[in-house]
């Protein structure tokens, strides 16, 4: 069955969640890239969804704010101190919860943590789950805007959420936060000055630097 392709509204949430909670796997808008999405707490989504995209191991993300964070990941202060910012466009690295599921931390300790728009900072406050995924892509094609969406995942998501171009159009800047200091690990929409101000103890590791 072809994927349903509806424009980005507010007025789509009470859908969202009610198709996550069936256990569909979605594709959202984002600011960064378009995002395959699932119900964290429906393992068989989550399953379904690396079906979808097959990828080399690696644990999903976790779409998520600073109030509703704690229930999945371990926050210290540097951590804290970087979603106060949200949302924003960087990818997080941080321990794992036991409320994940092997099948999002694919046996891995750590998770990936984003929050990439307003449009899913606030779906996340609406979700009593957690909210997983990954970046639709195809090959090295990253999708950034709904034709791509439909081209590479027609028939096998539910439903593609139309926001129209992603704006970055690239992955956020990828940080570990489970070292002692936090570290910038690949460069994505944001550089290490635009960081610094937010996050003044950034370090970029030496293959990083000019």
């Amino acid at each position: 069955m072809p994927s349903q392709i509806v424009k980005k509204s507010w007025d789509l949430v009470p859908e969202i969640e009610n198709r996550l909670e069936a256990g569909e796997v979605l594709i959202l808008h984002t600011d960064t890239v378009y995002a395959l999405v699932a119900n964290g707490d429906r393992q068989d989504a989550v399953i379904k969804l690396g079906q979808i995209k097959p990828s080399s191991p690696q644990p999903l993300a976790v779409f998520t704010r600073r109030e509703k964070a704690d229930e999945v990941v371990v926050v210290n202060e540097a951590a804290a101190q970087m979603m106060r910012h949200f949302p924003y466009p960087v990818t997080m690295i941080l321990s794992a919860k036991p409320r994940l599921s092997e099948a999002v931390t694919n046996g891995f300790k750590n998770v990936f943590v984003v929050c990439p728009d307003r449009f899913i900072y606030d779906l996340v406050q609406e979700l009593p789950f957690p909210l997983v995924g990954t970046a639709a892509s195809f090959a090295d094609t990253k999708v950034t805007d709904a034709d791509l969406a439909k081209r590479f995942f027609d028939g096998k998501v539910s439903l593609i959420v139309d926001g129209g171009k992603s704006k970055h159009g690239r992955s956020g800047t990828l940080i570990d936060f489970t070292v002692e200091v936090p570290t910038i690990m690949t460069f994505g929409t944001v550089s290490v000055d635009d960081l610094r101000p937010l996050l003044p103890q950034i370090v970029l590791p030496s293959h990083l630097m000019k």
